[in-house]
């Protein structure tokens, strides 16, 4: 019998052709899986690499930071952590062939705008349980320009401050033309009492002690005039820094405007007594020459008496009628006197005022520190921090964050970090929160970190002697923004000012001096103000009448003391506390020096734990790239091939989605 396969090779045919049709789907639907696996699996070992953020920076400051180390470590990690899906027995065989890092970005980068990015991404969860009437932008502007309002009445009356001095000192110099003229009218008396006693010889020295004390008045009077002139041109250049002040509210300026009017209405009476005082240098050459002809008269005279000799017995000489020619010649002499007011009348206490001055200028510390306190005399090592690195690379040193923000992205991202004032708000707040300030007793190996991230100095004394006179001198602004709005007290600044300078005749001065006394109230007020705060009470940022501890009485006894008054028993008050003040500070202030300041303070505390960590080493964001090449399965004959390889891009990131 004859057997034919036509049917056998047709079904055999058939089936081949099915089951290629069915594993190549198969394979294609496990190539796709294949595809997800890898996806997931590079993705997993790159959360697993970025899962090692540093411990101790989010336990102690919550912020992530990968440290990366030496080159290759992070490629290594990761090949580590894709090693078990390599190794998983499933449809999806793989081998890694290479890991390349394409970029990562540290948290030092952007002018810090990262860190930055990394602090308001935790501060909108830090914010539960947060009470603080400012953090809204509305709020934040209008603290922002109380600050400024501050800062712009302080250095205006600081400047004007020093023209009270000089004000002083130009009646001083009148004080000092007018001590000439006295000794002249003294010197015209005693000698009026030689003549009549017929002493000439004590005429003369008479005469010529009084040609001294003229001869010195040209002298004085060029140092008056040179006072004033002084004056009037400082005068003129603190008018126009007034005018060019943008800062001031338009109640500080009016306030102002009031108080240094009066100053040049001081100059233009002083231009009415300088043209009396001008011609007393003229006045006395001519009594100079009328003294010394006196002087000549007298020694002929003496010789006269001095060589006569009676022709009998009988003769005598007359010296009275002798005498007479010149003494009333010397009673016509042109007494010169200064027909005006001048000088001031309580010099005591206008040098207790300027004494409180001196205190705030000569040492702060001393003058405000709590009894008990001891001030660290620590010295950093600011050899490689972040702020060192920074200003090497000349990245950001001295750039605000808003000018930064406007400049547009960093890296190609979109703008991230502080972009306004609310930010500014939050990073200022994180960082009253992770950072330690002022106490009276520092705990060991501890150092003033709020201080050193506002002025960034070496030694811990420095920085808190520069927030201290920052300090009083905010507080010294709103201070005397008070007393200008309170017309209570101005009037009572300025009866003092005219019991001080001597008189209504002097009201020019006396208004001068009641505008000192306002800065050294203010002052003096700041100085209690600042007390207060390190003594762990709190201070309103505006004050009203009933808040004010300082008296006039009590600010002349400082003066006088040279300290400041105990301050009673610490009470719940309202208003901010120390730590309060300095993220003002840190607000209104705000740049991208004090941000590498802040990562300057987390590399020295964890160092203490781990010598050689750097935040320049810190990661945020890590762009990867890694090669896999997969076998088939159901066509598993081939080789491991480059042909098959696939690559992928993965990104690790600690910052929101969104902001990326």
């Amino acid at each position: 019998m004859r057997y034919r396969g036509e049917v056998t090779v047709f079904l055999t045919m058939i089936l081949i052709s099915i089951m290629s049709f069915l594993l190549v789907t198969v394979e294609s639907v496990r190539d796709t899986g294949a595809r997800l696996y890898l996806r997931m699996a590079v993705d997993s070992s790159m959360d697993s690499v970025m899962a090692q953020y540093h411990r101790e920076l989010w336990e102690r400051y919550r912020l992530l930071g990968l440290e990366t180390g030496e080159d290759g470590k992070l490629e290594e990690e990761f090949k580590a952590f894709f090693e078990p899906y390599r190794r998983a027995k499933n449809w999806y065989p793989m081998k890694l062939t290479s890991v390349s890092r394409r970029d990562a970005v540290t948290l030092t980068e952007g002018d810090g705008a990262y860190f930055e990015q990394e602090i308001l991404d935790y501060m909108k969860y830090g914010l539960i349980g947060m009470i603080w009437d400012g953090m809204e932008e509305g709020g934040a502007l209008e603290t922002l320009e109380q600050m400024k309002d501050a800062e712009g009445v302080n250095a205006l009356s600081g400047l004007y401050d020093g023209h009270t001095r000089e004000a002083v000192r130009v009646e001083e110099a009148l004080e000092k033309i007018n001590a000439q003229l006295i000794r002249q009218k003294e010197g015209w008396n005693r000698g009026m009492e030689y003549l009549n006693g017929l002493d000439g010889d004590g005429f003369i020295r008479q005469a010529k002690d009084m040609i001294k004390a003229l001869k010195q008045l040209p002298s004085l009077v060029n140092g008056y005039e040179k006072k004033a002139d002084h004056l009037n041109e400082k005068l003129k250049e603190s008018r126009q820094e007034f005018e060019n002040q943008e800062d001031l509210s338009s109640a500080s300026r009016k306030a102002l405007e009031e108080e240094l009017d009066q100053y040049e209405a001081y100059t233009r009476s002083d231009g009415e007594r300088r043209m009396e005082i001008a011609a007393l240098e003229e006045k006395s050459r001519e009594n100079i020459i009328f003294l010394e002809q006196l002087i000549g008269e007298a020694e002929d005279i003496i010789d006269y008496i001095d060589n006569w000799e009676p022709e009998d017995e009988e003769d005598e000489l007359d010296e009275n009628e002798l005498w007479d020619p010149v003494r009333r010649r010397f009673s016509r002499y042109p007494m010169l006197s200064l027909g005006m007011e001048f000088g001031i009348r309580d010099k005591e206490k206008e040098g207790w005022l300027e004494r409180i001055g001196d205190l705030a200028a000569g040492g702060i510390l001393e003058l405000v520190l709590p009894p008990e306190t001891v001030v660290s005399g620590k010295k950093l090592d600011q050899r490689e921090l972040p702020s060192e690195e920074a200003k090497s690379e000349k990245a950001g040193a001295g750039t605000t964050v808003l000018e930064r923000g406007r400049s547009g992205g960093v890296r190609g991202h979109s703008p991230i970090g502080v972009q306004n004032l609310l930010d500014r708000l939050l990073v200022s707040e994180y960082a009253i929160r992770y950072f330690s300030a002022f106490e009276t007793k520092l705990p060991e190996h501890s150092f003033y970190q709020l201080e050193y991230i506002l002025y960034g100095k070496k030694r811990d004394r420095d920085n808190l002697e520069a927030s201290l006179l920052r300090l009083t001198a905010l507080r010294q602004g709103l201070n005397l923004a008070h007393i200008l709005g309170d017309p209570v007290k101005r009037q009572e600044a300025r009866t003092l000012g005219m019991a001080i300078a001597g008189g209504t005749g002097m009201a020019p001065l006396a208004a001068v001096v009641s505008f000192f006394i306002m800065t050294i109230w203010a002052l003096g007020e700041a100085l209690l103000d600042v007390r207060c705060l390190l003594e762990g009470g709190r201070v309103p940022l505006v004050k009203s009448r009933s808040q004010w501890r300082l008296d006039l009485e009590g600010l002349l006894r400082i003066g006088a003391q040279g300290r400041l008054p105990e301050l009673p028993a610490k009470e719940e008050g309202t208003g901010l506390d120390h730590k309060g003040y300095l993220r003002l500070m840190l607000f209104a202030g705000y740049c991208t020096e004090y941000v590498y300041r802040m990562m300057d303070v987390m590399q020295m505390e964890i160092c203490r734990n781990q010598t050689g960590f750097r935040m320049s080493q810190c990661v945020c964001k890590v762009d990867m790239e890694a090669a896999v090449c997969g076998k088939p399965v159901f066509f598993s004959g081939g080789p491991w091939t480059e042909a098959g390889e696939l690559r992928m891009e993965v990104s690790g990131s600690y910052l929101e989605d969104n902001r990326q």
